[in-house]
C-alpha cells in the first residue's frame, strides 16, 4: 500500500497563512512560541489534529495577529477566545466604520467597545444625553447614565426598569467577557457611585443565562419641554463582536416628530 498523507486540517491551513502572512518562518516562530523544532510542521500540516490550548495562545501572540485572527484560529481547533481590550488601531477602525456605514441622523446612535466605553457618537445624541457635547476623550456608558456629575439620571423618568436593564446588560456582557480583570475592575469602578451599586445589588444573583444575546431597555427621558420614549437596540460588529453600536428607537409618535424637529 502506498502512503496515505495526512490531510491538512482548517486549523492547521489557517495557521500556515496567517504565518506567511505575517513574514515568519516555522523554525523563526518556533523559537518565539517556545516549541520544539518541527511542531509547527506537523501542526500546520494537520499531524497534531488537537493542539493545547496555551500552544495555540505561544503561536498566535508570537504571530502578533489580530483578535478576530485569534478568535477564528481558535475556533477552528474548537476553542473560544476571550474578550480582550481592542487597540487604538481596532479603535480607530470601528471608529471609522461606524461614521461611514453606520452613522445615522434621523435617530440617536453611538459606538461602544466591549468595556462600555463611548467612542463615537452622532448629533442627535447630544440632544438627548446632552453631556457628551461636553465630553473629551472616552467615557464609559455606565458612569454617564449613573455618575450624577453628568446630571442624566434626573431626567430619566422609568428609572427602575431602565436602570435594571442597564445593570442586567452589563452582568450578561461580564459572562460573555469571561470575567476579565479589565472588566471587573470597571464594575469595582462603577460601584463607587450609590445609584449604580444599589442597582448592581439588587440584580446581582448569579446565573444570567437566560438574558438575550440581543438585550434591550426602554427610556423614558423628560427634555424639559416634553417626555421622549425610546425602545434601545444593540448590534454588534459582525467582524469583531468587541465592539456594538446603539440604536435609540422612538416608541411613540411624539418622539419621533421630536427626532424630526432635531434632524430639521
Amino acid at each position: 500500500m502506498g502512503h496515505q498523507k495526512t490531510p491538512h486540517t482548517p486549523g492547521g491551513a489557517r495557521l500556515r497563512a496567517l504565518r506567511a502572512a505575517y513574514g515568519k518562518t516555522q523554525l523563526a516562530l518556533e523559537l518565539e512560541a517556545s516549541l520544539g523544532m518541527g511542531y509547527l510542521q506537523r501542526l500546520e500540516l494537520g499531524k497534531v489534529q488537537y493542539p493545547e490550548r496555551d500552544t495555540l495562545e505561544r503561536i498566535l501572540t508570537a504571530l502578533g495577529v489580530s483578535f478576530v485572527e485569534r478568535r477564528e484560529v481558535l475556533g477552528l481547533f474548537g476553542y473560544t477566545a476571550v474578550m480582550s481590550m481592542p487597540t487604538d488601531a481596532e479603535i480607530c477602525w470601528a471608529s471609522e466604520v461606524f461614521h461611514a456605514e453606520i452613522r445615522q441622523d434621523n435617530i440617536p446612535v453611538y459606538l461602544l467597545d466591549c468595556s462600555h466605553r463611548l467612542l463615537a457618537w452622532n448629533s442627535m445624541v447630544g440632544k438627548v444625553i446632552g453631556a457628551v457635547n461636553s465630553e473629551v476623550g472616552r467615557v464609559t456608558l455606565p458612569r454617564l447614565i449613573f455618575d450624577p456629575a453628568y446630571e442624566v439620571a434626573p431626567t430619566v423618568l422609568n428609572a427602575e426598569d431602565f436602570y435594571s436593564a442597564e445593570v442586567r446588560i452589563l452582568q450578561f456582557e461580564r459572562q460573555r467577557s469571561g470575567d476579565e480583570m479589565w472588566y471587573r475592575r470597571l464594575i469595582d469602578e462603577m460601584r463607587h457611585y450609590r445609584l449604580f451599586d444599589e442597582y448592581w445589588t439588587k440584580h446581582n444573583v448569579g446565573d444570567r443565562g437566560q438574558v438575550p444575546m440581543r438585550p434591550t431597555a426602554q427610556l423614558q427621558l423628560n427634555l424639559g419641554h416634553g417626555v421622549a420614549q425610546f425602545r434601545l437596540i444593540s448590534e454588534t460588529f459582525a467582524q469583531d463582536p468587541r465592539f456594538r453600536v446603539i440604536y435609540y428607537l422612538p416608541a411613540d409618535a411624539v418622539t419621533m416628530r421630536q427626532c424630526l424637529a432635531w434632524q430639521g
